[in-house]
């Protein structure tokens, strides 16, 4: 698949675009300092769909313009995209930070969605998280991304995955030490501004919820607030995992995204 651009605004997004051109569209959102390549190990789960990965803004090959960013302006970038592709409306999953980006998706541009998978993702961070994340970013602004490697990576796998150096860990290992301080510091500012717990009751997107109970970054009773206010969601649990659990448990995730499609359009099974 060779890597898109598209004009969106004063910016350029990345994307690459596959599978049967009348097929249903399924989206997919990265998480935080990865890319389109993190979707790779769960392709097959989208198996008979037409499937659009992106590289969020300050991401990948996408433009990284200077910051802070908002969560209502890279929602906004990806219906640009939508718009530049003539996609009228999609099957959304997003993963930490782009499951932010989906529930403002949802309850910006619910028109947009047909659906809604939520993984390892939080309706809101504490006062607490929001001060570490903004002290990382000083951090990576003052000493690099290497400063605070390691413990991203020991937030977001097992201490099994780490030590076999499992294909999601080298992948997610190799993107933060080439990611960008000042798109660090730039994304961290929208993902502090998250707080959709008071509007979770105002998706009426069917909604996938994946979590992991030994997740660092998200509390398991906010994974349940998410499948208990959303009212048309289902929650399944990766364990054992952190935060980036379906890069330790890809074919389990693979079998609910797909049971999850199936469910929305009636796809084949491959």
């Amino acid at each position: 698949m060779t890597i898109r651009i598209a004009r969106i605004g004063s910016i350029d997004i990345a994307y690459e675009i596959s599978g049967p051109v009348d097929a249903p569209v399924v989206l997919l959102s990265h998480c935080f300092c990865a890319d389109h390549r993190f979707w790779d190990a769960h392709l097959s789960a989208c198996a008979g769909c037409r499937v659009v990965r992106y590289d969020t803004r300050g991401h990948g090959a996408s433009s990284c313009p200077a910051g802070p960013y908002s969560l209502d302006m890279l929602a906004g970038d990806v219906v640009g995209l939508l718009d530049n592709l003539e996609i009228e409306k999609v099957h959304f999953a997003g993963v930490s930070m782009g499951g932010m980006i989906g529930q403002t998706l949802a309850l910006t541009f619910p028109e947009r969605l047909a659906s809604l998978a939520l993984v390892n993702t939080t309706p809101r961070y504490s006062s607490a998280q929001r001060v570490a994340w903004r002290e990382r970013a000083a951090t990576v602004l003052n000493d690099g991304m290497a400063a605070v490697h390691d413990d991203l990576m020991r937030r977001w796998f097992t201490d099994d995955a780490i030590e076999s150096a499992n294909a999601g860990y080298l992948y997610m290992a190799d993107a933060v030490h080439r990611f960008l301080p000042q798109s660090f510091d730039a994304v961290t500012a929208a993902m502090c501004q998250l707080d959709t717990t008071e509007r979770l009751g105002e998706i009426l997107l069917p909604t996938l919820v994946v979590a992991a109970p030994d997740d660092p970054g998200v509390p398991p009773e906010l994974s349940e607030k998410l499948a208990q206010d959303i009212p048309t969601s289902e929650l399944h649990w990766l364990t054992p995992a952190r935060h980036l659990a379906t890069l330790e448990h890809v074919e389990t995730f693979n079998r609910l995204m797909r049971a999850h499609l199936q469910k929305m359009r009636n796809l084949p099974r491959p």
